[in-house]
């Protein structure tokens, strides 16, 4: 093969030129993926503020939904137990045992007097408010 034919060879430039981008993106992307040289220490990790206690931090962390439940009666039947509450002031709506109520907060039992919640692994009761006794005398 001459120097003459190489040089006007439009297919070998282009073949040329796209082990050359090959070679330039492997390039790249090695040194972008390289671990960083130099880690922070324990001291200042230490130091700065638990993404939890940001702003940023609280809206992005995988932290149970603080949620106001409130509980307007339990209604027992064939098909199984429910409950009807509200969220957060919301529109009723009626859950079961095992529903997620909300991110993290998870309806474990309808008991007859009232609700147990977990949120986090922790479980906590919402009473089931009593009704009111009226005298008609």
């Amino acid at each position: 093969m001459s120097f003459q034919r190489l040089y006007r060879s439009p297919g070998l430039w282009l073949q040329g030129l796209g082990g050359l981008v090959a070679v330039a993106g492997a390039v790249t992307w090695a040194w972008v993926l390289a671990p960083a040289a130099a880690l922070p220490t324990q001291a200042q990790a230490a130091a700065t503020a638990p993404l939890a206690d940001t702003g940023a931090g609280r809206w992005f962390a995988d932290l149970p939904a603080q949620v106001d439940i409130r509980v307007s009666g339990v209604l027992s039947g064939r098909a199984g137990t429910v409950a009807i509450i509200s969220l957060d002031g919301g529109p009723a709506q009626a859950v079961e045992a095992g529903d997620e109520l909300a991110r993290g907060v998870k309806l474990v039992a309808i008991e007859q007097d009232g609700l147990v919640i977990e949120r986090a692994g922790e479980r906590s009761r919402v009473e089931v408010p009593a009704l009111a006794v009226n005298s008609f005398l």
